[in-house]
């Protein structure tokens, strides 16, 4: 029964960090497109929005499913049997207490995206989102390895950091690579011109994220593993390693695409007339690298419920 029940919990916290990626990266396009005028961008917004509207739900299940789990395998009980162990958790311990933090973000967020009725993106509701996704993510963090010493530590600081620019990066490319630009906007000049912009903002945007996300990283692995050496021999530093190798691939595939593929998209995107197929080119490469970056969310779900070198 442990087995299965720590296998449930990877399983949820993978659904749960994948729904909230991709509501923060559907966030992020929809703002860019917020100004939309041409009929790529108008089409677009609400596609965005039931992708949000989506994502939220599967996030706020998955976020039930972690608790009720979570108890679970605290109490020792069957999970048909967990409910009195819900109420303990979340009434005397630090987790419930992390738990409670979250879900009132997670209503704030469902708030956001049910209080606009109207498709195009009000300023001041996307940043009480950000705001409340901000906080969501630290409520994770303050229940991770990084919490141990406090939920106030640069240790659960840079955890922060480092899972709020991940979630970035990952949805990004996956709503741009299996919604936005997944099949190439009509050939006008509006629609061209709109793409391209919302092309240069999601490879600006991915490469910030990316920079941090490496930084944040080395912080990271250094505090859990302790030492070079600590990087072999144990479950924690094989899945540190298999993680790290994951998010290599996908960057460089990123960098492809950056560097090689994108100018000659941007470059077709300015010509009057569809030439060639950068286009078709940018979006397979996101679409590969979304399924690596899932990959990653998998083996951060393994890491997250591992014991570190360090922890001993």
């Amino acid at each position: 029964m442990e087995a299965d029940l720590a296998l449930a919990q990877r399983f949820v916290t993978v659904v749960l960090n994948l729904s909230m990626a991709i509501l923060i990266g559907a966030s992020a396009a929809h703002i860019w497109l917020r100004s939309a005028r041409s009929a790529w961008g108008i089409g677009m917004v609400p596609r965005l929005r039931k992708l949000m509207l989506l994502t939220v739900s599967a996030a706020a299940v998955a976020y039930v499913a972690v608790l009720w789990l979570e108890a679970a395998s605290m109490a020792e009980v069957p999970i048909s049997e967990a409910f009195p162990a819900v109420r303990s958790v979340i009434t005397a311990t630090h987790y419930g207490l992390a738990w409670m933090i979250g879900a009132a973000a997670l209503l704030v967020v469902v708030f956001t995206l049910r209080a606009h009725h109207g498709e195009r993106p009000g300023a001041a509701a996307a940043l009480v989102r950000a705001v409340a996704l901000g906080v969501l993510l630290y409520s994770r963090s303050m229940v991770s390895h990084a919490g141990a010493a406090g939920d106030f530590t640069w240790a659960v600081l840079v955890d922060w950091v480092h899972l709020v620019l991940i979630s970035i990066w990952i949805g990004e490319v996956i709503v741009a690579g299996l919604v936005t630009l997944r099949t190439q906007p009509e050939w006008e000049s509006k629609n061209r011109g709109e793409c391209a912009r919302f092309v240069k903002s999601l490879s600006t945007s991915a490469t910030v994220a990316l920079v941090g996300i490496f930084i944040t990283g080395v912080l990271s692995a250094w505090r859990g593993l302790g030492s070079f050496e600590n990087a072999f021999g144990n479950p924690y530093g094989t899945t540190l390693l298999i993680k790290i190798g994951l998010v290599l691939s996908a960057a460089a595939l990123g960098g492809l695409n950056r560097f090689v593929v994108m100018p000659q998209l941007l470059a077709q995107l300015r010509k009057p007339k569809p030439e060639g197929g950068a286009d078709g080119r940018f979006a397979l490469i996101l679409q590969v690298e979304a399924c690596i970056l899932v990959a990653v969310l998998v083996a951060a779900a393994v890491l997250s419920s591992t014991s570190p070198p360090t922890a001993s």
